[in-house]
């Protein structure tokens, strides 16, 4: 089983790896290092989720529905917002689709945001 600790950690590699990724690949025109990035910023909040919810004493989710679920039972509506937002934009249009949209900037810093919320809630 992944400790919290453990997950955070993760989110933050996911984060730190695939912003920069994404900066990189903007600066370049590389669209493919940008949707890596972008992938890797959604899989941030995944783990940064997965630690709150597992530190609040409840199972790790297994699906994205699953865990909106889960967020929303604890009260985390804005936590559901960003993973929406990411899952959309990060996730959903720019990995899979390969198109970057203007609000991919806006998703990634509400991931940021929600890393930089759940750090403080764990009591790192």
């Amino acid at each position: 089983m992944v400790t919290v600790r453990e997950h955070l950690r993760s989110a933050e590699e996911f984060y730190k790896i695939g912003l920069g990724e994404y900066e990189e690949g903007k600066r370049a025109g590389d669209l493919l290092r940008m949707r890596e990035g972008c992938e890797k910023v959604f899989h941030a909040y995944v783990e940064a989720s997965s630690a709150l919810i597992r530190k609040r004493g409840l199972p790790e989710p297994e699906s994205d529905a699953e865990r909106a679920e889960v967020l929303y039972k604890l009260g985390e509506q804005k936590l559901i917002e960003a993973g929406d937002e990411a899952f959309l934009y990060l996730h959903k249009y720019a990995y899979y689709d390969w198109r970057i949209l203007p609000k991919v900037d806006e998703s990634m810093k509400g991931v940021e945001e929600t890393l930089n919320y759940i750090r403080r809630n764990i009591g790192r």
